[in-house]
């Protein structure tokens, strides 16, 4: 496994369409009381109804480090005395990731996406984007994606994806999601790579996989999106977010300082059930990047998680009460915990 996740190659096209068949099989095939079905369309809705009585641990975006993930999978946690694969084997915890799976992030990541932007540029051929810098970058993605469906797949129970912005590998401009770029025009290259490299058909596979993705999720008292909500949203529109494009376009795009006043209250509310329930809650979101461990908005419920230059993960307690945030280590068993906090904003 090691190997697999220092040194990823790129997948063959078989390879890669066996395993997107299987991770739409899984996501498809969740048991209701984990992922009500949508009534509209017969398939599981957009809701992640968490594990009672178990720690969860939620994985901000992973943007394409695998190795992130291979450490995570072999790190003792305290609470648990063996390492994750092994207390997820176990059935003894909750692997939560919240999207965001592909295209990494940094100086690195920076370099590859504009050299290769530039080369394409320059010689006004697509296929120059089958270079050595493209190809270690779509490695990354592919690599960190297939390992999260591989965990799917053998964890149906325990392990869940949410969908992210960048959950949307094609580029589309349908279902709530739109075209991207950070560092040059990310989106449409990968797109294009994809299409060189493998074919149409792996693409329509690979788009089925995304739109198969839950958009949020729910604990007894704590809800979790990639993105902060952008207004009030509701149980039921979640679940049928298949006729809701604009559900998930505000689960998954929100800026800071972009939500409606009291969205992230009245969502809790909605979902949770009681609005003394949802004033004792909070909600977790990625996506927008923060500095240090974690950032508290929305008068305390909105805790934003994502630090793209830290290995970070939550630990939410088997009571949902507290979270303890921990740095993932490369080659060390034990993590190091960086910072908890009490997840009742008026108990604080």
């Amino acid at each position: 496994m090691g190997n697999e996740f220092r040194n990823p190659k790129l997948p063959t096209a078989e390879e890669l369409e066996s395993a997107i068949e299987a991770g739409i099989a899984t996501n498809i095939h969740i048991p209701t009381e984990l992922r009500p079905s949508d009534p509209l369309h017969s398939l599981p809705g957009g809701l992640i109804v968490l594990p009672p009585n178990k720690p969860c641990i939620l994985v901000p975006d992973l943007h394409a480090r695998p190795n992130f993930l291979y450490a995570l999978l072999l790190t003792e946690f305290p609470d648990l005395g063996e390492p994750l694969l092994s207390a997820l084997s176990n059935n003894r915890i909750t692997l939560l990731f919240l999207g965001d799976i592909p295209h990494a992030e940094g100086e690195e990541a920076a370099r590859r996406w504009i050299n290769s932007y530039d080369r394409a540029l320059i010689t006004r051929d697509a296929r120059a984007l089958l270079s050595p810098e493209m190809d270690e970058e779509m490695g990354l993605s592919l690599a960190s994606l297939l390992k999260v469906m591989e965990l799917q797949c053998r964890f149906p129970n325990s392990v869940f994806c949410l969908k992210g912005n960048h959950d949307n590998m094609t580029n589309a401009a349908d279902h709530g999601d739109f075209p991207f770029y950070k560092y040059a025009d990310e989106g449409r290259m990968g797109a294009i790579w994809l299409s060189l490299r493998y074919n149409p058909y792996i693409m329509q596979k690979l788009r089925k996989y995304e739109l198969s993705l839950a958009i949020a999720a729910a604990d007894c008292n704590f809800c979790a999106s990639h993105a902060e909500p952008a207004q009030a949203i509701s149980r039921d529109s979640i679940i049928a977010y298949r006729e809701h494009p604009r559900v998930v376009q505000a689960l998954i795009w929100t800026a800071n300082d972009e939500a409606e006043e009291g969205s992230v209250s009245k969502s809790l509310k909605a979902i949770l059930g009681s609005d003394e329930k949802a004033r004792h809650s909070v909600w977790f979101s990625g996506h927008r990047p923060i500095s240090g461990h974690f950032a508290l908005r929305a008068k305390g419920q909105l805790v934003q998680i994502h630090n793209p230059s830290l290995w970070q993960i939550v630990f939410v307690d088997a009571e949902s009460s507290k979270a303890d945030f921990f740095l993932i280590l490369p080659d060390q068993p034990k993590p190091q915990k960086a910072a908890s906090l009490i997840l009742d904003p008026l108990a604080r």
